[in-house]
């Protein structure tokens, strides 16, 4: 059995309040996502305990172009992490995201304060419009 080459530390960030609708985010580096799963996993250990429970909210993760990409989808990639009590949606950023907003993403879903230099940027306001339509998709499911 080979191991996949370790990539780098999974890019996974939990908000201080996991009840939020969108409680924190996923950067994966490939499509590959059955093989960050472990990393994500244990990462959430420390946040909300050990994960029982995973659902997802697309049906092929390979199709998805970039969020800062005119094809993007209108409803965000979630997938749902249940420990225990505990249930977090984070929102999923495709790997073809540009990185500049996918760190703003990250630091928005997980209600990390931005730098202030960036609070007016239009990668600022393109997230905030990411995170809205995640959050309208989980009140109409």
């Amino acid at each position: 059995m080979s191991v996949p080459p370790l990539l780098g530390p999974p890019r996974v960030r939990f908000g201080i309040d996991p009840s939020a609708p969108i409680g924190g985010a996923w950067y994966p580096y490939t499509v590959q996502l059955a093989d960050e799963l472990p990393g994500v996993l244990a990462a959430a250990r420390p946040q909300i305990g050990d994960v029982t429970g995973m659902d997802v909210n697309w049906s092929s993760f390979r199709r998805i172009p970039g969020l800062d990409s005119p094809d993007s989808p209108m409803t965000p990639p979630l997938m749902t992490l249940t420990a225990g009590g505990v249930v977090v949606t984070l929102l999923v950023i495709p790997p073809r995201t540009a990185s500049s907003l996918a760190a703003i993403l990250l630091r928005q879903a997980s209600n990390t304060v931005s730098p202030d230099s960036q609070l007016h940027s239009l990668e600022f306001r393109r997230a905030e419009r990411i995170l809205e339509l995640a959050r309208r998709s989980l009140s109409t499911s």
